[in-house]
């Protein structure tokens, strides 16, 4: 199983909406602002809609999303209006940001300038951030240097794909697509 969902973030309704457990509701009220209490209960509708509404969701020890389910993987991010969930039966990272964003003021500090000659186009500052970001979820490592620790060994811009490895662990592979040309979204795989 390998899915990506790129949904918008509407208003839910908890009581109303029949995947919308207590248990979202107690765990979203911990956030007092109100678009983070939806992008909260629309990842976790996500994962309910295709997971069923009884699984249970906790987090790891770095804070990551993890469900009861043996060998499911999740991965959520958001971007204001969008969130992004990856389930897969392998580990999973994912991440999404609005591609209109000025990624460019703050590349020196997480693309090193051998990772910025790997490709020209517009976005390629927006897509590793985003393949870095994916990344780091992936290895769910507390303490990662986005430039020291992470790194992207190779782009093939026709098939969307990065090739990147944290040190001294194995390389994944990193999905980098368009969403309805306003976002960059990216999926980490093992390879």
């Amino acid at each position: 199983m390998d899915k990506l969902f790129v949904e918008p973030v509407d208003k839910v309704y908890a009581c109303c909406d029949t995947l919308i457990t207590a248990q979202d509701v107690a765990s979203a009220s911990r956030f007092q602002n109100e678009r983070r209490r939806r992008e909260h209960l629309a990842w976790r509708r996500v994962v309910r809609r295709e997971l069923g509404r009884d699984v249970d969701i906790d987090y790891n020890a770095v804070g990551a999303p993890v469900v009861s389910i043996p060998n499911i993987y999740i991965s959520v991010a958001h971007a204001g209006e969008m969130v992004a969930v990856a389930i897969s039966d392998r580990r999973v990272g994912v991440d999404i940001e609005r591609a209109d964003r000025d990624f460019s003021r703050a590349a020196s500090r997480y693309m090193s300038a051998a990772e910025a000659a790997l490709a020209t186009h517009d976005r390629w500052a927006g897509e590793v951030w985003c393949a870095k970001e994916a990344m780091y979820k992936y290895y769910g490592k507390q303490g990662v240097d986005l430039l020291d620790d992470l790194h992207v060994e190779s782009y093939d811009g026709e098939r969307g794909i990065l090739v990147g490895c944290m040190v001294g662990m194995e390389s994944v592979e990193v999905e980098i697509s368009d969403f309805r040309d306003n976002f960059i979204v990216a999926r980490a795989v093992s390879r």
